[in-house]
């Protein structure tokens, strides 16, 4: 199985008319089960979408608009002959004239649950935050999939990553996704290896290509210039993970976000 995470930050960089060719083409080549996505934006006064059969919505599911990011990729990964199952987490505005949310796209049917993990989910509460949980198929087995996108240490993430433990429970295999904000070496980090069984696919990888997610100073990290680590891919420990790869880093894929991806390949033991 093939995971890919990545922040886009999209519609607001100075890539974003390349975004989607660049993200639908390593999608569609490397043929990815499950893919994460945080900063899925849409505007504000963009006309509400129509939305087929392969949108799976949430139980408080808020409107999709028609230039939703993750609705367009879902749509160029059409033309290319890929079809994937698809939700959507409005989180809170963003960039003033947008609408931020998280997405998770999957191969196989799934069934989406959306979680308020911060004290409030007022969309104009800029430190509101919630997760987006995919009940999908591997190989025959029901698992369970998470995309976040948690707040710094000295805000909320402590609050967010237990009630996450919590929301999602523990019934069946679980990979949570996406970014953290949280280097590799701060209370963060610390707090998810202390607080669950859950591996770092880039510790346990049998192969690595890369390291680093964010290359130097961006939003939210203005004044921390080192290159660091702080979008992962945690994994059940019934998993074993084959290959971790950073991907849109500039080398074997274009950078198309301030954040990098990462590509994981991993199986599900019986």
């Amino acid at each position: 199985m093939k995971i890919l995470t990545l922040n886009t930050h999209s519609w607001v960089d100075e890539q974003k008319a390349r975004q989607i060719p660049v993200l639908a083409a390593e999608i569609a080549q490397g043929d990815y089960d499950i893919i994460a996505l945080q900063e899925v934006n849409q505007s504000k006064e963009a006309t509400q979408a129509y939305l087929d059969g392969f949108y799976c919505p949430t139980a408080t599911d808020a409107p999709v608009k028609a230039d939703n990011f993750a609705l367009k990729l879902v749509e160029a990964l059409q033309v290319l002959d890929k079809e994937y199952y698809w939700s959507w987490s409005f989180c809170h505005y963003g960039y003033k004239p947008y609408e931020e949310g998280v997405a998770l796209l999957s191969k196989e049917p799934m069934i989406a649950k959306e979680f308020v993990v911060t004290d409030t989910g007022d969309y104009e509460a800029d430190h509101a935050r919630r997760i987006l949980v995919g009940l999908t198929e591997s190989s025959g087995q029901l698992i369970q999939v998470v995309s976040g996108h948690f707040d710094w240490w000295q805000e909320h993430f402590a609050q967010e990553w237990q009630r996450t433990l919590k929301d999602v429970g523990q019934a069946y295999p679980l990979i949570v996704a996406g970014d953290f904000n949280e280097s590799a070496d701060g209370p963060g980090y610390h707090l998810i290896m202390d607080s669950s069984d859950l591996v770092d696919a880039f510790v346990v990888a049998t192969t690595r290509i890369g390291e680093f997610t964010v290359p130097g100073a961006i939003a939210g990290w203005e004044k921390d210039a080192t290159p660091k680590r702080v979008d992962y891919v945690f994994a059940d420990p019934t998993f074993a993970v084959q290959r971790y790869e950073v991907v849109f880093d500039g080398q074997r894929t274009p950078q198309i976000s301030d954040h990098y991806g990462v590509s994981v390949e991993l199986t599900l033991n019986n």
